[in-house]
């Protein structure tokens, strides 16, 4: 694996507070944004990406992020830069995890921003990238040991993971043609990772599941809602009366991050939820909380 040189001077406080992460698919457009962001705070990233070797997986990533503009205003940044590594490993393969769990103890988060690219692998019913990836890091931990993992999923998802079934927010229109959308192969397959991550909970997976609506490029805007496993019109944490059908890829990034990063007592009621993110409408009766969450008043 190659890495960036690790920053010396850090006092052993400062590195404690510090988290390692291991991102799959790490050269995806919104897993650019978590790594730059997760580097700024000091937190360590071994980033899995496509790439010739190790050494040129590091020069992908160091590329990619390069490329990669934040916006102003984003979450606290740390003192200290974090250490960058870099792995051509197979990420569907569970010895690429089970050896970076065991040769690397610092690793304590996992995220994964996997995704299918283009139109004509999405209508390929033997490319289930989403189920053999969720299925290799689970036998790699399983193999290892458990690691905390947060997992880019996606809208169309309702229920409790492990027993979502296929449906758009009914704020998307016409939701008739749009939920017949979700038929297709790699959106079936993306909701069959979710059971497979809530059958592996009862040995030790502590996972959560975001389901962003559908992503733009935009710059983080942090005017964001959310709510766990359902959605509804009125009512809830999240009205989808008062709620857009977009939010950022950046803003997904950070929130990700931000829960990633709770401690632990705040962080552990998000476990084994699926989590719908979404725009909150400009004109909506909301008040901000922290770092542009926004809840119900």
């Amino acid at each position: 694996m190659a890495s960036l040189t690790d920053q010396e001077n850090r006092s052993l406080g400062e590195a404690e507070s510090r988290l390692h992460f291991l991102v799959i698919a790490a050269a995806s457009r919104g897993a650019r944004l978590f790594i730059k962001k997760g580097l700024r705070q000091g937190h360590s990233v071994t980033a899995l990406c496509r790439a010739a070797d190790d050494q040129a997986a590091l020069r992908r990533i160091t590329a990619c992020l390069a490329d990669a503009a934040l916006a102003d205003g984003c979450m606290p940044m740390g003192d200290v830069q974090g250490a960058l590594h870099a792995s051509s490993r197979n990420i569907v393969d569970f010895e690429t995890y089970r050896s970076l769990l065991d040769d690397n103890p610092s690793i304590n988060r996992v995220c994964c921003f996997v995704g299918v690219r283009g139109i004509r692998q999405m209508m390929l019913r033997d490319d289930t990238l989403y189920t053999r990836t969720i299925r290799a890091l689970i036998r790699g931990m399983r193999e290892s040991r458990w690691v905390e993992f947060f997992y880019h999923g996606s809208s169309g998802s309702e229920g409790i993971p492990g027993q979502n079934r296929p449906q758009l927010p009914a704020n998307f229109r016409p939701q008739w043609l749009l939920n017949w959308g979700l038929k297709i192969p790699a959106a079936q397959d993306c909701f069959a990772s979710e059971i497979l991550l809530a059958e592996a909970k009862s040995s030790g997976l502590k996972f959560v599941v975001s389901r962003p609506a559908w992503l733009t490029n935009a710059p983080a805007k942090r005017s964001y809602g959310y709510c766990f496993d359902t959605t509804a019109m009125d009512g809830g944490a999240l009205p989808l009366r008062d709620a857009k059908t977009t939010i950022s890829r950046e803003d997904v990034a950070e929130e990700i991050l931000r829960v990633a990063t709770l401690p632990e007592p705040e962080r552990v009621r998000w476990f084994g939820h699926g989590v719908y993110l979404v725009d909150i409408k400009a004109n909506a009766l909301w008040t901000v909380r922290s770092r542009g969450r926004k809840e119900s008043v």
